[in-house]
């Protein structure tokens, strides 16, 4: 079967990307060895929330970023999409200066708390720093994803082997002129072991609770209403140590008790019933910058550049690159936020010939590991 792109990875990123180019007139195949959202995007919080951080790149993206997300799954899906304020509390002293500096600067609107939401904090929650967005939201994440995909072909497949012959991309027996990798964290197609990521590990749970949550709540868990009438959505967790890929299982009552805990020290939640667990890998780079753009091939790359290795410099424009193939990767806890970003310049780039921003290719990290990885 012939295609104009094939993606492989069926999570937020994945998903809005199929959207995007399947909006934009091409046939489209999407890819996932165990179904759509099934990874870390389903067991995400799926908050559309700014990034407190200071002035730099990340935060320029972040912004834009967000500000897309909330118009686009506001306007395009709003039936799997919930808008209240949103309170973020400093869980640090460290994180409180940088709020407060974050609250100076930034062109968001943002107010006081009335004496009710006041109420319902813990001691310890009430004397922190906070910021107090009038606008954010939070997604059903599954729902949002197969809706996402819904008109694209979907292929339950376990790739194993990418091959490339005649200007073609074959994975299985599907083809296409060009490729995307929106694999997350798990292993990688290629030989591109400079790529800069990490595994976050994550756990949420839907509860049910007599306590009324008025917003959504960012301290040292996440806490918000969901799209689903009554249900309270604690989580996701950001665990770094724990890897799916180890043999030791997932402890889930572990991960139970320390959601409830974290989720202690903001409010009390009374009457409380667990009613589901979502589990999943996120990916995030090593330097919290997304990733969008084209692999380089290092082989080919360190033979026509050899001193690379002992840190030649050399422009990123003159290595050798996978012809037709985009990684969109790396977006930490912010998947949500910045799916629509990536997935919106990946289209403008496959269909309308625009060039990506430079500052998000994955090449970033290939100097940096050519010099490291002599040989």
């Amino acid at each position: 079967m012939n295609y104009d792109v094939i993606i492989i990875g069926a999570g937020i990123n994945g998903c809005a990307s199929a959207y995007f180019l399947r909006n934009a007139g091409l046939k489209v195949a999407l890819i996932d060895q165990d179904g759509i959202a099934s990874g870390g995007s389903g067991a995400a919080g799926a908050f559309i929330s700014p990034k407190i951080s200071k002035a730099g790149e990340l935060k320029e993206i972040m912004g834009q970023a967000h500000a897309e997300a909330l118009e686009f799954y506001s306007t395009r899906f709003p039936q799997f999409t919930l808008t209240k304020p949103l309170l973020h509390i400093a869980n640090n002293s460290k994180e409180g200066e940088k709020l407060e500096h974050f609250k100076r600067e930034t062109s968001l609107h943002h107010s006081v708390i009335d004496d009710e939401l006041q109420s319902l904090l813990t001691p310890e929650a009430a004397e922190d720093s906070y910021i107090y967005f009038s606008e954010g939201a939070v997604v059903d994440a599954q729902g949002v994803c197969r809706a996402m995909a819904e008109g694209t072909d979907f292929y339950t497949i376990k790739v194993e082997k990418l091959t490339r012959t005649h200007g073609m991309w074959h994975v299985s027996d599907l083809n296409a002129k060009h490729l995307v990798l929106a694999i997350g964290a798990y292993p990688k197609l290629l030989s591109v072991d400079y790529v800069g990521l990490r595994g976050i590990w994550g756990h949420r749970i839907d509860i049910d609770t007599s306590t009324r949550i008025p917003c959504i709540l960012h301290h040292h868990v996440s806490i918000s209403p969901t799209t689903k009438e009554g249900i309270v959505a604690i989580g996701a967790t950001h665990d770094v140590h724990y890897s799916p890929f180890s043999e030791e299982p997932y402890d889930m009552e572990q991960g139970r008790a320390i959601l409830l805990e974290k989720a202690s020290k903001t409010l009390k939640l009374d009457n409380l019933h667990i009613l589901n667990d979502y589990t999943g890998l996120r990916s995030g780079s090593n330097d919290y910058l997304p990733m969008l753009g084209s692999l380089v091939d290092a082989d080919a790359t360190l033979e026509k550049y050899p001193h690379m290795r002992y840190g030649e410099k050399v422009d990123p424009s003159e290595f050798t690159y996978y012809p037709d193939l985009i990684m969109i990767n790396g977006s930490g806890g912010y998947g949500f936020v910045l799916a629509p970003y990536l997935a919106k310049r990946l289209k403008e780039h496959i269909a309308d010939g625009k060039d990506m921003n430079p500052v998000l290719s994955p090449s970033r990290f290939f100097p940096r590991w050519a010099k490291k990885n002599q040989s």
